[in-house]
């Protein structure tokens, strides 16, 4: 029988040539037809089953890596403006979260993967798209943004907003028929990243401790689940834990992250984080100073409630001080085996990983309590992670203008320096990077994040006769190399405070630190109210000062 284009059609032929009832030329891995036509070719079925029924190819299709067009031609009918969110996710989406953080791949695969067969999931990847695609028309800094906005109309964010709505709900409800607990996991992980995006701080956390208690429900013999690799669950572990460590460095006032709501919280606190002294690759390596990082909020987070008491917190954090140095040298011999990442993202994902490395090596040097100027001595490690998170920056090729991540990036170790570092050069040097960058990390918007932490530098450097300006381009700063390496001699205090950095800087004292800051951010009105919380000079309690930003 001839086909639509009048040649007969292949009885072994792609998958996508076959539903469509072409003729396909065979070609491999992928059919010429199908790429000139500028289609996802699906590939081949296995070659001792040629003669396959559209519903043998639709169970085909759904062992599939990718969701390409023979997805939707074998579902149900699809709105050209859904299948349009759903390609941006897998194209764009997907792909710029892959290429931030070893195991991100999560989200090119394994969802792309169950999207094929359990429409939730299918639905909640649309909603990801639709508010990616939302903040790409709410970031009005670039041209190319405005470009986007006059295609797509003025409404569009509205209209993003209402979609990505319907489809997040959408998914919930479709959410509560699947039985499958590993399924059911991979659509906690999405709806979390939804909730993320869309502000329902509450809603991010449900969804991240269910996914979390499943995956800890997957390892009880009674419990019957769809049988999966090892790898796949660690992958799914591991973004369901940088999504947790999100919500843990970025909290709502009104919905602060609700740790006894975690699975099982003492047990974290109890267990070590780490127990290895080796990492196979360096996806574990990822996994690990995440975890370690994660493990350091926990457990200072279980002394100030008094779940634990203050030699647990002091041994607690020895242990991860060790683990962190544990870390350092596995990481180190790990890449010595493997050879020099010379690739670009291969060196990006490995720098991130320092990054966070660093950033947990500040924490534990500074410890949890004491005066603020303890901070002062991290000063050459604040300098490290500003030069990081800028060849992290550099080294980020995106095909968009806005870069978008459902994964952590450098937007909260930035934060960390701006707020933590008392040095008038290398703060303002964050400060620029978070202002100049277009990029939303999960939680973390740079551009929002920098507005914030700078009027905590304006509150704190007001009187001191600090001459700069915040937005100072780095190459427009007086930049100085590392304190260690001056030969200048530093006065300071028994709490090792110095009212006057090397080469003349003043340093911002005690009284007029900020300690804390709080947030409400209302994404739905696009309005961040901030409070400050600093000792005061005349030392009679806490003093602040709030302020109300534009998202």
């Amino acid at each position: 029988m001839a086909g639509r284009d009048g040649g007969k059609r292949s009885r072994s032929g792609c998958i996508t040539c076959k539903i469509r009832r072409v003729k396909c030329d065979e070609s491999r891995p992928e059919c010429t037809r199908c790429v000139q036509a500028g289609r996802t070719c699906d590939g081949y079925v296995s070659s001792t089953q040629p003669h396959q029924s559209r519903r043998a190819l639709a169970d085909a299709v759904r062992q599939l890596p990718i969701a390409g067009p023979a997805s939707r031609l074998l579902g149900e009918p699809v709105l050209a403006d859904d299948a349009a969110c759903f390609d941006f996710f897998r194209h764009c989406t997907a792909g710029m979260t892959g290429s931030v953080l070893p195991g991100a791949q999560f989200w090119g695969r394994q969802l792309l993967q169950a999207a094929h067969s359990e429409r939730a999931v299918w639905r909640v990847a649309v909603a990801l798209g639709a508010l990616h695609r939302r903040w790409e028309h709410s970031n009005s800094r670039t041209s190319a943004a405005a470009a986007v906005r006059q295609r797509d109309g003025n409404d569009a964010i509205a209209s993003f907003t209402q979609q990505a709505a319907s489809h997040y709900y959408g998914a919930i409800s479709l959410a509560k028929a699947v039985q499958d607990p590993a399924t059911l996991a991979v659509v906690s992980a999405a709806l979390a990243a939804a909730a993320h995006l869309a502000g329902l701080w509450a809603e991010s956390q449900v969804h991240i401790h269910a996914g979390l208690r499943l995956l800890q429900d997957m390892q009880t013999p009674t419990i019957e689940a769809r049988a999966m690799p090892a790898d796949e669950v660690e992958g799914i572990a591991q973004s369901l834990e940088r999504l947790d460590l999100q919500a843990m460095l970025f909290e709502d006032s009104r919905e602060p992250y609700d740790y006894q709501g975690m699975p099982d919280f003492v047990g974290v606190i109890r267990a070590p984080a780490w127990d290895g002294v080796e990492l196979r690759d360096i996806s574990e390596a990822a996994l690990v100073v995440f975890r370690l990082v994660r493990h350091l909020l926990i457990v200072g987070t279980a002394a100030e409630r008094g779940v634990i008491t203050l030699r647990g917190l002091e041994a607690a954090n020895s242990r991860l001080v060790e683990d962190a140095a544990r870390w350092e040298m596995a990481l180190a011999v790990l890449l010595a085996q493997t050879g020099a990442k010379d690739g670009v993202r291969e060196r990006s994902m490995v720098l991130s990983m320092r990054l966070y490395h660093i950033t947990l090596v500040v924490c534990l040097t500074a410890g949890v309590a004491g005066p603020e100027t303890r901070w002062d001595a991290c000063l050459p490690l604040f300098e490290r992670i500003v030069a990081l998170a800028d060849e992290i920056a550099r080294n980020t090729h995106s095909p968009l203008a806005f870069f978008m991540s459902l994964e952590p990036g450098i937007a909260a170790p930035l934060f960390v320096v701006a707020v933590r570092c008392r040095h008038p050069i290398v703060r303002r040097r964050a400060l620029n990077l978070l202002s100049t960058l277009n990029r939303q990390e999960g939680i973390w918007n740079c551009g929002l994040t920098g507005r914030v932490a700078e009027q905590c530098v304006m509150w704190e450097e007001e009187g001191l006769g600090i001459q700069l300006p915040l937005r100072a381009h780095h190459d427009d700063l007086d930049l100085v190399s590392a304190p260690e390496t001056a030969n200048v001699p530093v006065v300071v205090d028994a709490d090792g405070y110095s009212p006057v950095w090397p080469w003349g800087w003043p340093n911002v004292p005690e009284p007029k630190r900020v300690l804390q800051t709080s947030l409400i951010a209302r994404v739905d009105t696009g309005i961040l109210d901030l409070t400050m919380y600093a000792a005061g000079n005349d030392g009679l309690g806490i003093v602040t000062k709030t302020a109300s930003l534009e998202m």
